[in-house]
This record gives structure tokens, sequence and C-alpha cells, in this order.
């Protein structure tokens, strides 16, 4: 199985679990603060996702512009989102200041939005949420 199957399944099944962790959760829980993680995971599942994490920051730190570059840069977001909420907006937006038209532009203005949406069971945010699973 290539290396980019096995980052495609590992992040599916991490994607899945917080999702369906999320939607248990109650209304009027407390405010997720900008640096804790977006979705949270077991700890052997995030040792999994820093290590997708510590190679997306080598390849970003090795690549100048196109889609692998695209590609890293997108991983690593989706990586943070289990990790730290301020890193993941960092690295979206990063995203999108260094590569504007990229093929990852509509998801990663979904992800922006949805992580500084302050409203977090507004329709909207339930609408962003529903368009980027």
């Amino acid at each position: 199985m290539s290396k980019r199957t096995v980052l495609f399944l590992v992040l599916s099944m991490a994607l899945t679990s917080a999702i369906q962790g999320c939607t248990t959760m109650q209304a009027g829980s407390s405010t997720t603060l900008p640096s804790s993680a977006f979705f949270s995971v077991e700890d052997i599942e995030l040792k999994s996702l820093q290590a997708i994490a510590h190679t997306q920051d080598a390849r970003i730190k090795s690549c100048h512009k196109g889609s692998a570059c695209e590609e890293a840069y997108y991983t690593r977001g989706l990586v943070a989102l289990f990790e730290n909420r301020a890193d993941a907006i960092t690295v979206f937006q990063e995203l999108r200041t260094t590569m504007p038209n990229s093929r990852y532009e509509a998801a990663t203005t979904g992800w922006l939005n949805l992580l500084q949406d302050k409203a977090q069971a507004s329709p909207h945010h339930q609408a962003l949420m529903v368009q980027l699973k």
C-alpha cells in the first residue's frame, strides 16, 4: 500500500472518529479555546497524527509550489485540527497566502470559516460542518 493511501486512511479514520464524537457533544458544553484541538482523539491516534504532521512539516520546508506543496499544507492543516486550533488556522491561512488558487481553496476557506466561527450552534456553522465532511 502506498504512503499516500495509508495517510488518507489514517486521516479518514481520525476525522470520522472526531466527527462522530462531535455529534454526541451536548449543546451548552464549554467553548473550545483557540489553542485547544478542534477535534479530540485518543493518545494512540494522536501519536500517529504527530508522525504525519512531522512528515508534512518536512515536505512544506522542502517544497516551493505545486500540487505536492498544496497537499502538504492541506494535510498539515487537517492534522492540526487534532492538535491545536490556532495552528490549524495558521496552516490554512499560509496555504491561502502561498497558493491562493490551490485545488484546496474551497475546503481551506470552509475550514477557516468554521474554525473562526464563534457561534458553533449556528445554522451556518452546522452547514459548514456538513459540507466539510
